[in-house]
């Protein structure tokens, strides 16, 4: 597996587990509103992935590919919550 999946995986795995919690213990009145923490998360625990590895070549591939795996997952999520609140 290349460094970019290693490092990527851990994070996307990280948001699927977060939206699974959320539409499991949150209230569908809420659910959007803590789409954005679940992202905020996200993107802080890829930073702490990056900084913890030893070589920073590659650096900005690997966080380009990171966030923008935890962009689509949020979209794919907010489409979930649309057509899960009927408003689709």
């Amino acid at each position: 597996m290349s460094r970019t999946l290693a490092t990527a995986l851990p994070v996307w795995l990280a948001v699927v587990g977060g939206v699974i919690a959320l539409l499991l213990l949150v209230e569908a009145d809420e659910r959007a509103g803590s789409l954005a923490v679940i992202a905020a998360g996200a993107v802080l625990l890829t930073f702490l992935i990056q900084v913890s590895l030893q070589t920073k070549e590659g650096l900005v591939r690997r966080m380009l590919v990171t966030v923008t795996g935890i962009i689509l997952l949020m979209a794919l999520a907010s489409g979930l919550i649309l057509i899960l609140a009927g408003v689709g």
